[in-house]
């Protein structure tokens, strides 16, 4: 039996399963941590390893959300200097500064609060950030400058961790080569959504910057790129949150604000943002796309699909008919059954108007974690794990990434 997997020394199973609706609630259902075996204990006696939800972390998900509402009564920061600057091992960097403006107190520029260290001696890529507030206690909207320090190569990952930026998720970031170049067009954004055995309250590290290897643990895009497998010819701008327990409420408003701040922070072609993410991480991706699906050009969602009946999805779904997709999964997912992901396509079809036909590749006899064999495309056709595929749906025969690309919102 083939199983597309890759697992670390701490590999954990996922479930995170709806409750009605994808666009009203998705709560966690199972979360598996069994190792040790070449056959994990899950995959003989899924009871065996069923475990006790441990309670959200409040303090991730109370995070401020950033706000970027248009109010005339807020101060505005406008950067001196280019937003994305690039300098050379060893070069000088001196800060430009900002300016601030605010229609009662007038110049306020002297009020400008910098924070953000760059250390031109280190490759790296460095957020200094630029805030300030007015007599009335209005805040403007944050401003960021991202500092690129280079020599023969550029800084490949980066952790963002939760409270060093304006963000109300910590996150992985990687940037494109060129990024901060002149060029023609700005870069796509993609955003990473792990799956629930990456969650922040199944961690046991409470520091913030370490806390995020549990996303690397989890696999998927940034690992792809921590382990240098990526293709750095491709143009993504890629950020990757570390998510905690996504309680009933909230959750696709946080996801939101995560995309607004994203938008704003980086240089991006507003019109190439994609969604992607396994097992609970693909079911935000799709309950995302229901609720805004003028921000998204396409999602690709793995081993997730729909957990509520046709009969009882809410009125809005066919929102989603706006939006691209391409579903995967494995059809001996011992965790999420494989009709989950031919309901949401059957749904989409059926009920739907679709502007592009979705697409469902269904892999023969793989399990959950074919996440990491879909994005470094082994498991395209006649890639290295000889994948085969249920002849009723698409086959893996296209770069998923190349697929993302060829969609955008100035399609519609």
């Amino acid at each position: 039996m083939m199983v597309l997997t890759k697992t670390s020394l701490s590999e954990q199973a996922s479930l995170q399963r709806l409750l009605g609706a994808i666009t009203v609630l998705i709560v966690t259902l199972l979360l598996s941590s069994c190792g040790g075996s070449q056959v994990r204990p899950c995959e003989r006696n899924i009871d065996d390893c069923l475990v006790e939800i441990p309670p959200p972390v409040e303090v991730w998900w109370d995070a401020p959300l950033p706000d970027f509402s248009e109010n005339p009564d807020r101060p505005v920061i406008s950067l001196l200097g280019e937003r994305t600057q690039v300098f050379s091992v060893g070069e000088f960097y001196l800060e430009e500064g900002a300016l601030a403006a605010d229609e009662q107190d007038g110049d306020i520029s002297e009020q400008i609060i910098i924070t953000g260290d760059v250390d031109t001696s280190r490759v790296g890529d460095y957020l200094v950030r630029y805030a300030v507030t007015d007599s009335d206690g209005q805040a403007a909207i944050e401003q960021a400058r991202v500092i690129r320090v280079i020599d023969n190569n550029a800084q490949h990952l980066t952790r963002r961790p939760l409270g060093t930026t304006a963000a109300n998720f910590g996150y992985f970031e990687h940037l494109p080569t060129n990024y901060g170049e002149q060029v023609q067009q700005k870069p796509p954004l993609l955003i990473y959504l792990h799956g629930s055995g990456g969650n922040l309250e199944f961690t046991t590290d409470t520091d913030p910057v370490t806390s995020l290897d549990a996303v690397l643990e989890n696999y998927g895009v940034p690992r792809l790129i921590d382990d240098r497998e990526w293709n750095n010819d491709l143009p993504f701008v890629v950020v990757a949150p570390h998510l905690g327990t996504i309680p009933g409420v909230g959750f696709k408003d946080r996801l939101d604000a995560f995309v607004d701040y994203a938008i704003h922070t980086y240089d991006i072609d507003v019109n190439r943002v994609y969604l992607t993410g396994w097992s609970s991480g693909g079911y935000l991706s799709s309950a995302y796309a229901v609720d805004f699906p003028e921000k998204i050009a396409a999602i690709a969602p793995i081993a997730s699909g729909l957990a509520t009946e046709i009969e009882d999805l809410p009125d809005d779904f066919c929102n989603i008919e706006q939006v691209p997709v391409w579903l995967f999964h494995g059809t001996g997912d011992q965790i999420t059954p494989f009709v989950r992901s031919i309901r949401a396509y059957n749904a989409i079809v059926d009920l739907c108007q679709p502007r592009v036909i979705p697409k469902l590749s269904l892999i023969l006899q793989a399990r959950h974690h074919i996440h990491h064999a879909v994005y470094d495309l082994s498991a395209l056709v006649g890639g290295s794990q000889e994948a085969t595929y249920d002849p009723r749906y698409e086959p893996y025969d296209e770069d998923i990434f190349q697929w993302l690309l060829s969609h955008s919102l100035l399609d519609r």
